[in-house]
């Protein structure tokens, strides 16, 4: 018996992409792109794409630090055509805003690890409204959410079973972890997923140099900086 809680099953509509403004300064070739976004601060948790539209998300009371509304939306516009029909995962959920908003533009499936009892709290309640506003839908897409830390979760997936992967831990752990869950994460990611990381940027530079070993295992192809955040994109080797 699987040890994940299997929360709603429902259809979804594909939405349309919105446009984001970015400058974008390159770099030498065969290296990943850095886009700096002019973008406001804005920690919103309203969905504004798909489905969900309009769905105003609870946030634990403390503990956690949500994505950026902007920053999220930005995010997932970038990968909009990657979205529909897709397998996503998102560790360190909290609220669970990123893989809810990825089903609401179409995803297959979302998988949400989170340990913290108060977070785990605030996506049940969000994930009930996103079931509630699915009822009505004709697709089954499927929703877990697994209640565990990020090594014991990752090490229970199947073998390439994401496709789009969104990991954002607390920065101040994220050095420290990642040796641990690059193993698991190139073990559950399919042919030609993408790993999304959101850090802070001493993490990402810490990333990029990781991304530039021959031997790493996934090709970087661009860091976007929103003010102090940063967001790094990879897809897995061939």
């Amino acid at each position: 018996m699987r040890s994940s809680e299997e929360i709603c099953r429902f259809g979804l509509r594909r939405p349309q992409a919105a446009a984001c403004l970015s400058t974008t300064r390159q770099v030498p070739p065969n290296r990943f792109r850095v886009e700096h976004f002019a973008i406001e601060d804005n920690m919103s948790l309203r969905l504004t794409t798909g489905f969900c539209s309009g769905m105003s998300l609870q946030s634990p009371p403390e503990g956690t630090r949500p994505t950026s509304g902007k920053v999220r939306t930005a995010v997932m516009n970038s990968l909009q055509l990657r979205i529909p029909s897709a397998r996503v995962l998102d560790v360190f959920a909290g609220s669970g805003a990123v893989g809810i908003e990825a089903l609401s533009r179409g995803a297959a499936l979302a998988c949400f690890v989170e340990s913290g009892a108060e977070a785990l709290k605030a996506l049940r309640i969000n994930l009930a409204e996103v079931e509630r506003r699915g009822k009505t839908l004709p697709k089954a897409p499927i929703i877990r959410i697994f209640a565990t830390n990020a090594v014991k979760a990752l090490a229970q997936q199947n073998a390439a079973s994401f496709d789009i992967l969104w990991f954002d831990p607390p920065y101040a752990i994220l050095v420290q972890q990642w040796p641990l869950l690059v193993p698991e994460l190139l073990r559950i990611a399919a042919d030609e997923a993408l790993l999304v990381v959101e850090s802070d940027d001493e993490a990402a530079k810490y990333l990029a140099t990781w991304a530039l070993d021959e031997a790493c295992p996934w090709d970087m192809s661009k860091q976007k900086f929103y003010g102090k955040i940063a967001v790094s994109f990879f897809q897995k080797k061939s």
